[in-house]
Parts: structure tokens; sequence; C-alpha cells
């Protein structure tokens, strides 16, 4: 007996869950980008805050790799319109800004790590890793 139920497309394999990178310098957000998509990541970049935010409300990321220092809208603002309308994003802070009293500031403002500039991919890949690995606050 045959199936009479027409082919589907071929799924796309799952991913690890979706990374939105927002850092205002071409080359290290690609480079971002690829990396975190060789690891099966589904990633999307933005240049500033405020395509951020625009590819947020379509992509539905589960974690998003924030520089602070953006020009136009920080990742500062970004992280306050992340906390007040998409709270159940996790937010890391990838930043040159090695400040512990900026470094806090973030985290008390709702980031889950923070991770300064230079890195090693490794420390990024756990980051993201235990950033995926926590409970999503209720909202």
């Amino acid at each position: 007996m045959t199936s009479t139920h027409p082919r589907t497309p071929r799924e796309m394999p799952p991913t690890l869950g979706r990374v939105l990178v927002v850092d205002d310098e071409p080359q290290l957000n690609a480079m971002l980008c690829e990396a975190l998509a060789g690891m099966e990541y589904d990633v999307k970049g933005a240049l500033d805050g405020a395509r951020a935010l625009e590819v947020i409300s379509v992509f539905h990321p589960n974690v998003v790799l924030l520089d602070l220092h953006m020009r136009g809208m920080s990742g500062f603002e970004v992280l306050d319109h992340l906390r007040r309308d998409s709270p159940e994003v996790r937010v890391i802070v990838v930043s040159g800004d090695a400040d512990q009293v900026v470094a806090r500031r973030t985290l008390r403002n709702g980031a889950v790590n923070y991770v300064t500039k230079p890195f090693n991919l490794e420390v990024l890949r756990q980051a993201v890793a235990d950033a995926l690995a926590q409970p999503r606050p209720d909202v």
C-alpha cells in the first residue's frame, strides 16, 4: 500500500538555540556569527541597537550577545529594552570595558554574564551554553 500523503520538505536539523550577536564592529560581528553557527546555533547579527530590537521581534533569540559601546543606541539602552519587553531573553554582555563597576551594573540590570574582549571562543561557547541551561524567568 502506498502513502497518499505528499512528501514534506526536508526539515532543517535542530539547533542548540537562537543567538543574536549585537556588535557595531562588522568583522567581529561576522566572526562571532560564523563561530556560533559552527557550534550549531541558529545565529543572526545586528550592527546597532535599533536593528537588534527589530531583529529580536521576529527572530525571538534565546540568547543575545551584546556589546555595550555602540554608535546610536548603547548596549545599556538595549539591555533596558530587553528587560522590559523581552525578559525571557538571556543577555550576555561582550565588551572591551573591563571595569568591574560596569560589569556589576549590567548584571544587576539583568545580564546573565559579562565577557570581556578579547576573549577565547571556548569561554564564549561556555557562556552561551550556561545561559541556555538557566531556567527561563517567569514572564
